[in-house]
């Protein structure tokens, strides 16, 4: 437990805390056992009021503490990148300090910080990147859960001889996207001071609304399916998720959709061949907003399989069509022999191939694009 839950929790605190679920009431009825106290019924009514009468030890918390085992959110990954004026770009030279990023982050009435002291480093050359991790307060949770930490990621690269930078934005919660974004957009900035990139330039993202139906089905299709290296391998289509267009009168054998349906997630197997996405008359009526896919992947020092997430996530939750695609790892499974501490490389690495590849259909299928 970090320093702020020095104090034993007590009265009301207690009884949310031992309520977790993930505190079994086997676990409560041991503590009793082990000081004498037997209950006719085992169910937390009966053991809880015993335990917040009589108060609980540093040992019992600590044991059920670790009981609880909170899974963070898992990363996602946005894209995004910026023309350039110049043929040399020199990243570290305009890289603000820890202290500089820290003031930029700061605002008034903020339930989260900036902790520690993230600092921009060079992993390979024409590239930077900036781990950081935020503290996030919630004093309407309990005892136990009122402060939480998320991680977030942002990296600036060049692209091969292209004259674009790739601004690549990782985050774990709203809290850690809004810190990512404030750091990119200051970045950005600093690249016009230095002349790198012109005044009037705007940074370019992948949105819902930048394809019609049919491109954008189209390029979740591809995005998803055209995986096929023998580092990552497209398996299986597993989550489909769309609506019905509903400024446009849908065709008869689909009309079943128009006033009844206003969300369809479909989840089993071989999905991509379902009518909806092997039949292209339809493309042009339905809005494809989300794909998750099954792949199997063989790095250097590890194998295995996974799922990947490919979504517009605010095009359902907020109605928004300007959401921008997020994609995240999902479910890694290591093959024996495997390290199994090297997931947070399997993510990292597994985003980075679908970099090229997303930017690449984008050019393409975007409205006003090649295709």
């Amino acid at each position: 437990m970090d320093e702020t839950k020095n104090i034993l929790p007590y009265g009301d605190a207690l009884r949310d805390f031992l309520a977790d679920g993930n505190i079994s009431k086997s676990e409560l009825r041991g503590i009793l056992r082990n000081r004498g106290i037997f209950t006719r019924e085992d169910d937390k009514t009966t053991t809880i009021p015993h335990l917040v009468t009589r108060g609980i030890t540093p040992n019992e918390l600590m044991e059920l503490y670790q009981n609880i085992s909170e899974t963070e959110e898992e990363p996602k990954a946005l894209t995004q990148t910026i023309k350039c004026s110049v043929p040399e770009v020199d990243l570290l030279s305009i890289l603000p300090s820890s202290d500089e990023i820290h003031e930029l982050v700061k605002k008034p009435f903020s339930n989260y910080e900036l902790i520690g002291i993230p600092n921009f480093v060079s992993s390979i050359e024409g590239e930077v990147e900036l781990d950081f991790i935020i503290e996030r307060t919630d004093h309407t949770k309990s005892w136990d859960k009122n402060t939480k930490q998320f991680s977030g990621k942002v990296r600036f690269s060049k692209i091969d001889d292209e004259l674009d930078i790739n601004i690549s934005l990782s985050h774990t919660s709203p809290e850690t996207k809004e810190v990512a974004s404030v750091i990119s957009k200051e970045m950005v900035n600093r690249l016009k001071l230095a002349g790198f990139v012109k005044n009037d330039e705007v940074i370019r993202k992948i949105r819902f609304n930048d394809f019609t139906n049919e491109n954008r089905v189209k390029f979740l299709n591809k995005l998803s399916k055209e995986q096929t290296s023998n580092e990552l391998y497209f398996k299986d289509t597993r989550d489909l998720g769309f609506c019905p267009d509903e400024t446009q009168t849908l065709p008869d054998d689909i009309s079943w959709m128009q006033e009844k349906i206003t969300n369809l997630l479909l989840q089993g197997k071989n999905l991509h061949s379902t009518v909806f996405i092997r039949q292209k008359k339809y493309h042009g009526y339905i809005k494809v907003y989300r794909v998750e896919a099954s792949y199997s992947f063989d790095y250097d020092d590890c194998s295995g399989s996974c799922q990947i997430s490919y979504e517009f996530p605010e095009f359902i939750s907020k109605l928004d069509n300007s959401s921008e695609l997020s994609i995240k790892v999902l479910n890694i499974r290591f093959k024996n022999g495997s390290n199994r501490s090297l997931a947070g490389a399997v993510k990292e690495r597994t985003l980075k191939i679908l970099e090229k590849s997303k930017l690449k259909l984008h050019d393409t299928l975007k409205k006003g694009g090649s295709s």
